[in-house]
């Protein structure tokens, strides 16, 4: 304990540590705005992390770098080689102490950000612990190939070159992580660093495949650096790549290739709530009753078609991001981003109604003036008259694309009664077969 107090004050350990805290809450602050989803579940507060963790696991290896450096910058190598105590002692209680501290850092921020989450009225699960426990991982066995690469390579342009090669790495990775469809393969070699881009809802975490491989691998990749900071002959250096060899292999061989099956839905905090007909996730519950009184409006206006839908459930997927929205003819889908964005009862029922309760088949962020044609007009025929949708803000604050909304309009509302009913079912059963949006938008306008 002795060796470890003085390791404690006079190796980098408290400054790395130090490192972890202040420039992870920086970049979060500086990255993240305030209504960030983050904060509404501690799961994806964790995935939060993994953004500066590109930039910090840079600066923790140059640091730990630089600690391995410290014997032979000081000239005693020679001399501690001497001594009758074990350098295998002396090297480990070093590293003990670098790796301890950067792993109790990185526990007190994952602690601190779930209690920003508690204290913020969010959703807390034991889901963040997995992710919490890669993270800590990852991030103590870096330090400890950190202060290895340090000693055995006691050069000054080591510090600069590990960093760079560690941000560089971190960056790659995350660039192969990003997709455009839940179909993409990703590379499973760019999943053996602590690297994710924050999802785009609360809802979402990382497969039990990906938590599995990615603590496998840290810690085969510790066992393989510690060694390399005690083993004196070449022998034992090249020994000691085993562990990591056998880690990645192992971990390779868990590791998901498909996007969809890296990112998946948070089993505990999208578990569906309901109030009668009204379903919301667990971590949305608090929302319920406002919803549910709409949700039910919704559906009493929509009981006029045949075969009207029974249900207003929102949508739970981990690919809603990517995906076009699921379609069902007896339940109304909402979005998880309608409850993020805060959305006034009266914004929400006009969302809920668009489309006769159906959505479109594009994918989100997309732009299609006939697909936002047909949901404006249908959402007005329900709603009485147009207003403008908050997910099509933009389509309807184009002059020229709202006067053809309005235009149709005027041509829908020319019809009898019974034939603007019919042209909405039609378009409704258009909907869910995925048909042509033309063609959709010319059942609601043709002429009589």
């Amino acid at each position: 304990m002795t060796g470890l107090r003085i390791e404690l004050r006079r190796s980098t350990a408290l400054w790395a540590g130090l490192l972890v805290l202040v420039s992870t809450t920086g970049m979060l602050l500086l990255l993240t705005s305030a209504g960030a989803s983050w904060k509404g579940n501690s799961t994806t507060a964790m995935l939060e992390l993994r953004l500066p963790l590109a930039y910090v696991w840079a600066l923790v290896v140059g640091l730990a770098v630089l600690q391995g450096m410290r014997d032979s910058r000081s000239g005693v190598t020679e001399l501690f080689s001497s001594t009758s105590r074990p350098g295998w002692v002396r090297l480990g209680t070093l590293a003990s102490a670098v790796a301890g501290v950067v792993a109790v850092a990185t526990v007190l921020l994952c602690a601190g950000l779930v209690a920003v989450v508690a204290f913020g009225g969010g959703f807390v699960s034991i889901g963040f612990v997995p992710l919490m426990v890669t993270a800590v991982i990852a991030l103590a066995s870096s330090v400890l190939l950190g202060v290895a690469i340090g000693r055995l390579l006691p050069h000054p342009l080591t510090v600069p070159v590990a960093l760079v090669a560690t941000f560089m790495v971190a960056t790659a990775a995350g660039q192969e992580l990003q997709v455009t469809s839940p179909d993409d393969e990703v590379s499973r070699l760019a999943l053996l660093a602590p690297v994710l881009d924050p999802p785009n809802t609360d809802l979402v975490t990382t497969s039990t495949s990906v938590d599995i491989g990615q603590i496998v691998w840290f810690t085969g990749l510790g066992v393989t650096a510690f060694l390399l900071l005690v083993s004196r002959s070449h022998g034992g250096r090249l020994a000691s790549l085993l562990p990591a060899g056998l880690a990645a292999a192992l971990a390779l061989t868990i590791l998901p290739y498909k996007i969809s099956d890296v990112l998946v839905t948070d089993s505990i905090a999208g578990e569906l709530v309901c109030d009668g007909a009204v379903c919301l996730s667990r971590a949305h519950e608090d929302s319920l009753p406002a919803v549910a009184v709409v949700g039910k409006e919704v559906l009493a206006k929509l009981a006029v078609l045949p075969d009207p839908p029974t249900e207003v459930r929102e949508d739970t997927s981990a690919m809603a991001h990517l995906a076009a929205p699921p379609r069902n003819e007896k339940i109304v889908y909402l979005r998880s981003q309608s409850l993020a964005e805060v959305m006034s009862p009266e914004q929400l029922r006009l969302e809920l109604l668009a489309g006769a309760g159906v959505a479109t088949c594009s994918r989100p962020n997309t732009f299609n003036t006939t697909e936002s044609t047909v949901l404006h007009l249908t959402a007005g025929y329900f709603n009485g008259g147009l207003a403008a949708l908050p997910s099509e803000s933009l389509m309807w604050g184009n002059d020229r694309i709202r006067g053809e909304i309005e235009e149709a309009w005027q041509t829908l509302r020319a019809q009898s009664a019974q034939e603007q009913l019919n042209r909405v079912a039609q378009a409704r059963r258009m909907l869910l077969a995925c048909e042509d949006s033309e063609r959709t938008l010319d059942v609601l306008t043709a002429p009589r």
